[in-house]
Formats: structure tokens, sequence, C-alpha cells
């Protein structure tokens, strides 16, 4: 259909600007004003739907509340002479972050951190409003000299009753329309379940791991191949496409494009704070006493509740898969695939319950077979071990952790430091599952008893019993209460069972030497245990005697 040359009497159409999934986009002139606008028209397949055409009606008046300087206004909707709905938007001058990128190719940590957060300050206020952006991407990004100005919530769902819990995807959506653009798309998104603001967070990843590392993650030609591994595949580790990347702002970035939304950032100021206090990290901007701060990473001022969760440290520490994994996961992407497709092929709606069946399918595929999936899992390093437990809820601060094994899986062993209370103890983090990911706290036991407390603990690993699962073995030293002893105590995460012996001075003679083994530490079954810990303790102390 033809574009009337003038609209609503004082709009005068200079030329088109783009096209979108919605509709078309055109400079204009106000006649009265004499300033130029963007007018965007709904595309006559949608203004054909009174329903449809009357809901882009009601998202324009809610969207003309966001009045952020870095979004670009609202002015005036109405509807053409043959019923089209259209919308009058600022005119923003500039270049399109997908054009600044064709020109300038990666930016620098700091010009991406500094865009992303633009773009945050922008989805706060929106947020707020009920508003979801859903079609986050370079090209509705525009670079000027005030900054970053975003483009284009034309396509954005209200949140239902104007909460800002989540919004069911559009009708048409369900009928086999994808409103917005794979490569940038939330998983969520993808399966055409419900969204929130999270998802706008996981398309803001996708900007700055572009922005980063020179493209994003999911670079495949067919629209299917990028919709299945973006709802399924973690993305490559950015350290691994752009080697100077320093690791805590690869982090803040993976902890955006978490799979699970619980696992992103909050909100879009969590987000921005996030990316702020990485980049700060980095240039050691921070002020002298941020070590201090609540269950902080050393080294930075990002409080534990910030901190990302399992599977982005699992993405960034990955080792490469064996073939027979490789494999396995290739099937699965195809049975995915198929899945996928055969949904969006439907002629009738879709629901989100149907949608997440999808991946409830993949997982149980997966589960199917690789029975022992989670022994399979990529080894953390005890960093990334560290950093999870401290993320995960822990009371006091972490001094140390390790990813092992066990028969059911893999787990996280932690030392919870909490000297100055006499109570450090030792705690146990399990998988939540497969895909939800992340740790849970599954248990503890004490470190610190009566009689020796304020003890400082170390954690190594060793496998006592030679079965190929590791044990935990800490030793404590100093306690406040009997210095001249060490307590050593060996966990058995395939057991869930602990082992523990006193050795040390009586009084300040060398010589006088006591040991004192718990319980469970007699018996055949406690044997390979009980001697480990008489080795490591005859190695502290060489004259002690069992």
């Amino acid at each position: 259909m033809e574009i009337p040359q003038l609209i609503a009497n004082r709009f005068r159409l200079e030329g088109e600007l783009g096209r979108g999934g919605m509709g078309a986009v055109y400079r204009a002139i106000h006649l009265g004003l004499e300033r130029p606008v963007a007018i965007k028209v709904l595309k006559p397949e949608f203004a054909a739907d009174p329903e449809v055409a009357d809901r882009f009606m009601r998202e324009a008046r809610t969207m003309a509340k966001l009045r952020h300087s870095r979004a670009a206004m609202i002015y005036d909707a109405g509807r053409l002479p043959d019923g089209r709905p259209f919308i009058v938007m600022e005119y923003v001058e500039g270049q399109t972050l997908a054009d600044t990128l064709a020109r300038d190719g990666r930016f620098a940590p700091e010009r991406a951190v500094r865009i992303a957060c633009e773009i945050c300050e922008v989805l706060s206020e929106a947020h707020a409003l009920g508003i979801v952006h859903r079609d986050l991407k370079p090209s509705n990004i525009m670079i000027n000299s005030r900054g970053v100005s975003v483009l284009d919530f034309g396509i954005a769902k209200v949140l239902a009753g104007n909460s800002t819990d989540i919004t069911r995807t559009h009708a048409t959506t369900e009928a086999g329309l994808i409103i917005g653009t794979p490569r940038y798309m939330s998983p969520e998104q993808c399966l055409g379940q419900t969204v929130g603001p999270a998802s706008d967070l996981y398309s803001v990843g996708i900007l700055l791991y572009e922005m980063l590392a020179g493209a994003p993650p999911f670079m495949e030609q067919m629209q299917s191949a990028v919709l299945v591994r973006q709802a399924t595949a973690p993305p490559p580790p950015l350290q691994s496409r752009r080697t100077d990347v320093p690791r805590r702002l690869a982090l803040a970035t993976h902890a955006l494009l978490a799979k699970n939304p619980q696992e992103r950032p909050k909100t879009a100021g969590d987000a921005r704070l996030l990316l702020e206090q990485s980049l700060a990290a980095v240039a050691a901007t921070r002020p002298p006493d941020a070590a201090a701060a609540d269950v902080a990473v050393p080294g930075t001022n990002v409080p534990g509740e910030l901190l990302p969760f399992a599977s982005t440290l699992a993405t960034l520490d990955a080792r490469r898969l064996p073939a027979s994994r490789f494999i396995v996961f290739a099937a699965v992407m195809v049975a995915c695939s198929g899945a996928l497709l055969l949904a969006w092929s439907r002629l009738g709606p879709t629901t989100s319950a149907q949608a997440g069946g999808v991946m409830t399918a993949a997982a149980a595929g997966f589960a199917a077979a690789r029975p022992d999936v989670k022994t399979a899992w990529p080894a953390l390093s005890p960093e990334a071990a560290r950093h999870i437990a401290a993320s995960a809820g822990t009371q006091g601060v972490i001094a140390d952790a390790r990813h092992v094994r066990t028969p059911r899986g893999p787990v996280i062993i932690a030392i919870e430091n909490r000297r100055h209370e006499g109570a450090s103890r030792l705690v146990i983090l399990e998988p939540r599952g497969m895909v939800a990911g992340g740790y849970r706290v599954a248990g503890h036991a004490p470190l610190d008893k009566e009689g020796f407390s304020g003890a400082v603990w170390t954690l190594e690993t060793l496998d006592a019993d030679r079965d190929g699962y590791e044990e935990i073995l800490c030793t404590g030293a100093g306690a406040r209460d009997d210095p001249f002893t060490r307590r050593l105590v060996l966990y058995v995460p395939a057991a869930r069972q602990s082992y523990g012996v006193r050795v040390g001075l009586d009084g300040r003679e060398a010589r006088a030497v006591r040991v004192r083994w718990s319980s469970n530490a007699a018996g055949d079954r406690a044997k390979p245990y009980r001697t480990a810990l008489r080795e490591r303790a005859l190695a502290d102390l060489p004259h002690v005697k069992s």
C-alpha cells in the first residue's frame, strides 16, 4: 500500500528510513514546528487484524510515558485513511551501532561498557513503566554526540497490569511470527515462553559480547539454527575470541548471557552496576576500603549478590568437549532443531507451557543419552568454585573451595570462614539441575568445635581410598583456645561422611604429643581415611606417633 505524502495534515513524508518486523519507518517534517520526525507505520498484514491494531495504539500511549533522554520519544499517534496505525517519534541523528561496528571493528572495553551502561539506563526507566523492548540490536542503537539513543520501542510488549514481572508473547507471535532478531533474542523469547526485563538484559549481553569480540556469539546462516543455539547452547567463552578482555568483564558479560533468566542480574540497574564495577576493578579505581565489602571478590568492590552464577563461571572455565560428548551434544541439537521447528510451524497457537516442553524434552534426551551427565560437567577452577560458593547464600566469607566429582555428580566444597565467631564450617553445594543451572547449599559440617575455635583453615584435595573420586582435607591451626593443636577433617563427598583427628602438643613441651580421633574413625571402612589423616598429621608433626 502507498503511504500518503501528507499524514494527519501536518507531517510531510520525505523518504523511507528502513523496514522492520512490524512496519516501515519514514522521515517526515512537522509542518507547524518545521522539525524532522520519524513515523512508523504498521504493516498491512498486521493492521488488518483489529486486535493487533488496537494493541499497537495502546502500546504507543504507554511508550509515550517513557521520557528518558537516551530514548527516542513518542510525539503522536493516529491512523492513516486506510486504517493503518502510525506512531510519530523523535528523529535521532547519528550513526547506528551496527554501522559503527562495521567501521571500527571491536571496541575497547571502556567504550563497550560505557555504551552498554547507557542502554541499561534507558531500560531501567522503561522496565519501571512496564515496557520490555524485545528487539535490542545494533541497528536500534544510535550513537551520537550525546552518547547512546535507544530506538524502536515499537514492538515492545506492555506487561500485564503495568507489573514488571512478566508478559506473554503476542498472539501473533503464538501463531507463528517471531518478534525480534534471533541473533539478539533471549532463550525464553526463542522458545516462545514468557519474557520480562531479564530478556532485554540478555540482549544487552549479546550487544556487549559483539562490541568486545567483533561478532555475536551465534552466527549461523539459518535463523532456525540460531534460534536453537540461542535457546540451548552456551555462548563461546568471550576470552577465547578476544584474549585481552579482562576476566572480570568477561564474567559480567556471561552473567548477562545466562540461559536461565533467574541467573542474570535482577534489574537493569544491577546490570549497569555489575558492568561499571567490573571495569573499575580492571582499572584499579576502587576505593581503598572496597576489599572489606561483605562477601566481596578479592580485588573488586562487587558485592556477593552481583556475582555470576555457576553456569556463568562454568562457561568461562569450560574445557574442550571430548569427541564422544560432542557427538551426543550434536545429536541433541538436531533433536531440538526438529522439535523447535515443528512447534513454530504449527498453524494453531502455541502456549508458553507447550514451548517450555521443548526445552524439557531436550534436557530429558540429553540425560537419557548420558545417565551420568552430571559427572561429565566441566571442571571449575578453585577461584571459580569460590566465587560460586560466595554467591550461593553462604553467611561468612568463603576462604577456599574445590569442585569435585562424585558418583552422583559434581559438588562444590568450600570453607566458610567465620573465624571471629569461632564458627568456621565446611559448606557443601550441589547443582540445582541441568536446566536451571547454578548451585545450592545442600549441607554443612562444623570445622571449629568446643575447645578448638577461631582457627585458620586450609583446604586441599586427595584421593584417599583410590576410587577415582577426590576427598577434601581441611587443616585448622592457630585456634585461640588451643594454639598448640592442629585439627584435620577429611570429608568424603561420595559417602557424605567426614572423619577427624586432633593432634598437637601438651603445653610447650615439644615431645608431649596428644592424638584424638573422631568416634567414626575406627573400623575397616574408615581405614583408608584414617591412614590419610595420620600421614598428613605426621608430615606436619614428625614426632607424632599413632
